[in-house]
């Protein structure tokens, strides 16, 4: 069997791999660029966190419960993971595991609201976890305004470099026999009938294959729409997110130490890598095109924030690099995964920043799927070819939507003045968002916060 997998980040290396140790006759053709320019787990601390990143509505909504299932599902498939890649590469991972999650008052209450989220999912899903007094969290020194008021230390979660992992998979399949690794980009896929016939290059170039797995991350939608592919696809959407590489010397953290869900980003973290060096991150806005910078107000909050609330010490770092990924954002921000209507066609993207936490258990079901196997059973719901799913209902969305753009708010400088600021700012938001909701005609569902300027700006598909 032939397989073209189009994407060489996380879920497209892993996935290749997978094909490789699961069956001695599979032939894998891998495109993609080797510049990996936006590429999503680059720019990220690859933190192993199914439990870090619970908010107050994550196990209360259905489709939100099962995407943190698939999350969790990859968690302790890790260890076993990172050994065997070790073993088949040759090359020492940079990983971790055991991480602190602090919960401070740089922002409003729903930092206390999603610090009690994560530990409400550690109790009904029995992970193990400890309170500890943030005195003693290793290398754990804010600004004393910035203190954590409590702390839980989580040793099933970790970080890892995912430089060393992606470089690691790269060097060990482009020297594979089994693997053809092509330097380029794809511009077309070609369908006939019930079938693809092959993938056209933007070279000039055509791969063709027996299997088609297009994991491109956040340039999916640009390839669907050059394909002319006649299948319902929510939209991808390229999720911005800066990190900063720091060179922190002594100041290195010994573990992960971070902060719950923030409004319409993850949490505030700062990851150690070997050699000195240190993480921090992370930002998020969704954009319907490909930025190729970080923005300057995302890297001065990473750099305020890491310094206040983690480790003072940090001003004395020297900044080594900063990056840029284009997480893959669904318009109702699922996940897309598995096969389509189209027999040989398999797709991979849509899972903003879980994609490389989750690749253990998705590149194992992908490659089932790829062999003919049952795959993703009990993960239906997240089938590649569908309308978008309105998981929430309108004034939940709606009620979302106002609580995490004041808290962004928080995060960027804002200083609610006494009085009725916070209540007049509430009331305003309320109003413009349910505007919105009139506008684009959701009447009977509602927005996903991160999608707001999506809908607001026209960037979407047509509401179902």
């Amino acid at each position: 069997m032939k397989v073209v997998i189009v994407g060489n980040g996380a879920l497209g290396l892993t996935s290749a791999y997978r094909l490789l140790k699961m069956d001695q006759g599979v032939e894998v053709t891998l495109v993609g660029p080797f510049a990996r320019t936006g590429n999503a787990s680059l720019a990220a601390a690859a933190m192993y966190n199914s439990f870090c990143e619970l908010d107050k509505n994550t196990l209360i909504h259905p489709m939100e419960r099962k995407k943190f299932l698939l999350n969790r599902a990859a968690a302790p498939m890790w260890p076993d993971f990172l050994k065997e890649i070790e073993e088949d590469t040759g090359q020492a991972q940079d990983f971790g595991f055991g991480t602190f999650l602090i919960q401070n008052f740089a922002s409003d209450r729903l930092s206390i609201e999603n610090f009690g989220a994560v530990m409400a999912g550690l109790n009904e899903f029995e992970e193990p976890h400890e309170m500890v007094s943030v005195s003693d969290i290793p290398k754990y020194d804010p600004e004393p305004s910035m203190r954590a008021a409590q702390c839980v230390y989580i040793p099933n979660e970790g970080w890892m470099n995912p430089t060393v992992f992606i470089h690691s998979l790269h060097d060990y399949l482009s020297t594979h026999n089994r693997v053809t690794m092509i330097d380029g980009a794809a511009k077309r896929v070609e369908r006939q009938g019930d079938r693809v016939a092959g993938i056209d290059l933007e070279s000039g170039d055509r791969v063709q294959g027996d299997q088609y797995l297009l994991a491109p991350g956040a340039s999916f939608t640009n390839l669907v729409e050059a394909s002319n592919l006649d299948l319902p696809f929510p939209r991808i959407y390229f999720g911005m997110g800066a990190s900063i590489l720091l060179l922190t010397e002594e100041k290195t953290l010994t573990n992960c130490i971070r902060t719950p869900n923030l409004g319409l980003a993850c949490g505030l973290y700062s990851a150690p890598h070997r050699g000195g060096r240190t993480l921090i991150g992370a930002s998020n806005h969704i954009s319907h095109f490909p930025e190729e910078g970080a923005r300057l107000t995302s890297v001065q909050v990473l750099m305020s924030a890491c310094q206040e609330q983690i480790q003072r010490g940090f001003y004395n770092s020297k900044i080594l690099k900063v990056n840029l990924g284009w997480r893959p954002t669904s318009e109702d921000t699922m996940p897309l995964l598995g096969e389509t209507p189209i027999k040989n066609l398999f797709v991979a993207t849509g899972n903003k920043r879980d994609g490389l936490h989750s690749s253990p258990f998705i590149s194992q079901e992908l490659a089932k799927a790829l062999l003919g196997q049952p795959a993703l059973q009990g993960f239906e719901e997240f089938q590649p070819s569908r309308k978008p799913i309105r998981f929430l209902k309108r004034d939940k969305a709606i009620e979302m939507a106002v609580e995490h753009t004041i808290n962004a708010a928080f995060q960027h400088g804002m200083r609610a003045s006494a009085g009725r600021m916070l209540e007049d700012l509430s009331k305003h938001y309320q109003q413009q968002f349910e505007d919105l909701h009139d506008q684009v005609g959701a009447k009977d569902w509602g927005i996903p916060p991160e999608m707001l300027n999506m809908y607001k700006y026209g960037h979407t598909s047509e509401p179902s």
